[in-house]
This record gives structure tokens, C-alpha cells and sequence, in this order.
């Protein structure tokens, strides 16, 4: 059974249970069969910390039951997933207001109206009816889902966890240590990888995952290293 805190790499497919439509997966296979394949999208395992609360009540909790290595099924009512639908989330707005924001109101088209994103149920002469519920609000889930393995290494759970931030960084790219005296984490990424606003952002989150479910890390510090036929280039 997996612990709480423990960083794991997870596969899963989601699924509305009435339709069976998959809503997201891990799985390029699963994706193409079911006609949902993004191209460029990173079908892989992914990697998560239990317990910390980044998905929806349900999944959060099929995680904490799940043995490594073992496929299981679960059922999530709406009640630990998205909600239940809410009829006063569905509104009535005059088709002028579209027209003022030079947008064409059409059918299941994504809004923001006041702050709030709704996707537009019907188009009725002069009225728009827009559905600010979430799509998946009223129903009944189905959740497979493996955990691949669990990382108790602290090196390799830091690799994962900058992995995770970090969009296009290969897993094996990454070059991590420990100084354990210093209770110190040491990473260095890719060349390219090394600049850039979005780079440095993700790092401070990765370097936050690291020092919060890492134990024994107190500092984490990425290094940026260049060669003297880098700098004449």
C-alpha cells in the first residue's frame, strides 16, 4: 500500500461511467482508441505525491488505497468528483452582450462572462443560455488506475518531482546529488533549459515539492554550469 507523502508514478484512465467517454489518460493507446489523441500531448505515467491534493476528492482517495503494481477500478459519484449539477448555474444572457464582445454565440462555444467560464448551451433567437456548471458536474466517474512505482530514493524522487514542473525535460537529462551532511538537494538541467522566465518558475515549484516531501532536505540548489567554448560560441 502506498504511504502518504510517498512521490509515485501513476498510470490512469478516466471515464464517464453512463457514456464511457474518456475524459483524460495517461495512455497514447487509450487516448487513439478512444478518439480524444492530442498530438504532442506527453502520454506517459505521471507522477504525483499522496495525499497532496492536486485532483478531485475521489481520485485523491483511490490513490491512498492503491497497492504498487495493481490495476484497480473505481467507481466516483459526483458527490467526490465534480459536484452535483446546479440549475441556478445555468443562465439566460440577451444575444447583445455577445455581439458587444465580438463574439459569435454558438453552441457548446467556452465563455467568460463576469469572471466566469460557462459553455453555451443553446442559441434562441434573441437569448443565449450558457451552462456555468463544470462539464463533468452531475456525473458518475470510473477511474482505472496503477501505480507504476514508488519512489522512496531521495534523489530519484527529486528527479521526478522537477520532472513534473519542468514541460520537455527528460527524466535521464536530469542530473541531481545529495549532500546529505547538508541535508542539500544539487540539480542541473539541460542547456536549454537553463534561462527563461516559465524555466525559473517551475523550478522554484519544484524546489517547494522537494523540500516538502523529501525528507531530510533542507535546501535545494540548481546549478548553472557553462564551459568556456559555450561562452566564446
Amino acid at each position: 500500500m502506498v504511504r502518504e507523502g510517498q512521490v509515485v508514478v501513476v498510470e490512469y484512465s478516466l471515464y464517464v461511467k453512463d457514456t464511457g467517454e474518456l475524459v483524460d489518460t495517461t495512455s497514447e493507446a487509450e487516448a487513439k482508441l478512444h478518439r480524444k489523441y492530442v498530438e504532442g500531448a506527453p502520454y506517459e505515467p505521471e507522477v504525483m505525491v499522496v495525499g497532496e491534493g492536486r485532483f478531485f476528492q475521489g481520485f485523491e482517495e483511490a490513490l491512498r488505497s492503491c497497492e504498487i503494481g495493481v490495476e484497480k477500478e473505481f467507481e466516483i459519484p459526483p458527490e467526490r468528483a465534480f459536484g452535483p449539477r446546479d440549475p441556478a448555474k445555468v443562465k439566460i444572457f440577451p444575444r447583445r452582450v455577445f455581439e458587444r464582445r465580438n463574439v459569435r454565440p454558438e453552441v457548446g462555444k467556452e465563455v467568460r462572462i463576469n469572471d466566469e467560464v460557462g459553455r453555451i448551451l443553446a442559441v434562441e433567437g434573441g437569448r443565449v443560455i450558457v451552462d456555468f456548471n463544470h462539464a463533468l458536474a452531475g456525473k458518475t466517474l470510473r477511474l482505472k488506475m496503477r501505480v507504476v512505482k514508488a519512489i522512496d530514493d531521495p534523489v530519484e524522487a527529486a528527479k521526478h518531482l522537477i520532472k513534473r514542473r519542468i514541460r520537455g525535460v527528460k527524466l535521464e537529462d536530469i542530473r541531481v546529488g545529495l549532500e546529505a551532511d547538508q541535508g542539500r538537494i544539487v540539480a542541473e538541467l539541460p542547456r536549454e533549459l537553463r534561462m527563461g522566465r516559465e524555466v525559473q518558475y517551475a523550478k522554484a515549484l519544484a524546489a517547494y515539492d522537494i523540500l516538502k516531501y523529501v525528507k531530510g532536505v533542507r535546501e535545494v540548489a540548481f546549478v548553472e554550469r557553462f564551459t568556456i567554448e559555450e561562452l566564446r560560441g
